[in-house]
């Protein structure tokens, strides 16, 4: 190699290695979006677990904490945000758009051709090199960048709302199998109750003053509440079953220990305006469908960009019998037939989609959170009329039943019907409480908040009463 090539290698020897160590430069960490997600989730739920990739084994152990003496709602909340497969599996989609966006803010490589024509004849050997890039990436990266950084941010929110829904659907599966559980001793309760009406009826055959036909309607009551001992046994099984799926756990259902049991009624109560308001600036599917908007637009102001698309520039060396020439050099492709018109108008439609999705969603959120609040109302009072009214009315009317019949004033039939009464209103009163408790996650789904910040919009007045209410007025 001669003094003068030597001289021209080192010279642009730094400028490549530069060139090569600024792109080398360019890593992928989307742990500060996994973050970002985490916090979303905890402002919707008010739990702060979530699964991180690389997090595995504090995640095993977190889990097998939170199973250890009996599982509670929130906890069950947790083992669902830390354990359920699916979510893990779209957690990584926030890596994957971090790395995207890492993509659009890198320049294309540069391309390097070379050719050596050897001479067939006399002559000398004729060398061509060049060194090309895409300048027009100069005007097409920032819009890049913004629309790779708007899809980001559209995912993280996308995420966070698939981990707040399931944190509901968690705690509703929670109360169902609680529920379940209760309906289980409230069955058994009525199994009792057959029983002992059936040996009384028995003994009062046994006195003369019960005929075979008694004895056999106390008898297919008492078996019929065996039937329905054994399908509560069932329901608690699947609904643990149910559980464990949006847990994310494998193995026997009957194992789960719930602590958390359907017991009360509540005394506090919301406000319709107040949950409407917390809906449209807290929920993360909306918050997700106008960064969608966003996305769209940065994707019309790309699609602008782009009647350039293909410009490169370089330069371009030819070396012939020891005479060689170096000069800049340009390829373009001209925008004569394509002049990207199809792709703007895409871009165009896609941005004014998603501006009616967006609309759309809205009217949709509305009607969600109207509709929780007026399934939670009504639950309330259903489950407070079985608790004051109508147990204590059913109850008292089988005693007043029972001792009439033992005295031999009242017929069979009176006690019988009575006792079937208070058997379904108990059965009823058990899923009255189920349809409560399910409610409450219903509603701070339909807000995108927790319940805790729900009761800050304060008490109920006229003008947020269930519309039922204020029709019967």
């Amino acid at each position: 190699m001669s003094a003068e090539a030597l001289s021209r290698h080192r010279t642009w020897a730094p400028a490549v290695a530069l060139a090569i160590a600024l792109g080398g430069c360019a890593t992928v960490d989307p742990t500060p979006d996994y973050e970002r997600a985490r916090d979303e989730v905890a402002a919707a739920t008010g739990e702060e677990s979530l699964f991180q990739p690389g997090e595995e084994e504090e995640v095993a152990a977190r889990i097998e904490e939170l199973l250890d003496g009996g599982l509670t709602a929130q906890e069950s909340v947790q083992v669902g945000l830390l354990n359920n497969g699916e979510l893990q599996a779209r957690l990584y989609e926030i890596g994957v758009r971090r790395a995207d966006a890492v993509q659009a803010g890198l320049l294309s490589n540069p391309s390097l051709g070379a050719v050596v024509r050897f001479p067939l004849g006399d002559g000398s050997t004729t060398t061509e090199a060049g060194l090309f890039g895409s300048i027009a990436e100069l005007w097409q990266l920032s819009p890049r960048k913004r629309l790779a950084e708007s899809q980001l941010e559209r995912t993280v929110l996308e995420v966070a709302h698939m981990a707040a829904s399931l944190a509901a659907q968690t705690k509703a599966a929670y109360f169902r199998a609680s529920a379940a559980t209760a309906a289980l001793a409230a069955a058994e309760e009525n199994h009792a109750t057959a029983r002992e009406f059936l040996d009384l009826t028995l003994e009062r055959q046994e006195a003369g003053a019960a005929t075979q036909v008694d004895v056999n309607a106390a008898r297919s009551e008492f078996l019929e509440q065996v039937a329905l001992v054994r399908e509560a046994r069932f329901t608690v099984f699947d609904a643990k079953r149910q559980l464990a799926l949006a847990l994310g756990l494998a193995g026997r259902p009957r194992d789960l220990e719930l602590s958390d049991a359907v017991t009360e009624v509540p005394e506090w109560s919301v406000d319709l305006e107040g949950l409407l308001d917390v809906a449209k600036g807290s929920r993360l599917d909306l918050q997700a469908a106008a960064t969608t908007v966003e996305a769209a637009s940065n994707a019309l102001a790309l699609e602008n960009r782009n009647l350039w698309r293909n410009v490169n520039a370089g330069v371009s060396l030819e070396s012939e019998g020891g005479d060689t020439q170096l000069g800049p050099g340009v390829r373009l492709q001209l925008p004569i037939f394509d002049q990207n018109q199809a792709q703007i108008a895409k871009a165009e439609y896609r941005h004014a989609q998603a501006l009616r999705r967006l609309e759309a969603l809205e009217v949709r959120v509305d009607q969600q959170v109207r509709g929780a609040f007026e399934q939670h109302a009504l639950a309330v009072d259903t489950a407070r009329l079985y608790e004051d009214e109508l147990l204590p009315l059913r109850q008292s009317s089988l005693e007043l039943a029972r001792e009439s019949f033992a005295e031999g004033k009242t017929g069979f039939l009176s006690v019988l019907e009575a006792q079937s009464r208070l058997l379904a209103a108990r059965r009823e009163y058990v899923e009255r409480l189920e349809a409560l408790a399910v409610s409450i996650p219903a509603l701070e789904a339909a807000c995108g908040r927790p319940l805790a910040e729900l009761l800050e919009t304060g008490a109920s007045d006229e003008g947020s009463r269930p519309e039922q209410e204020r029709g019967e007025r």
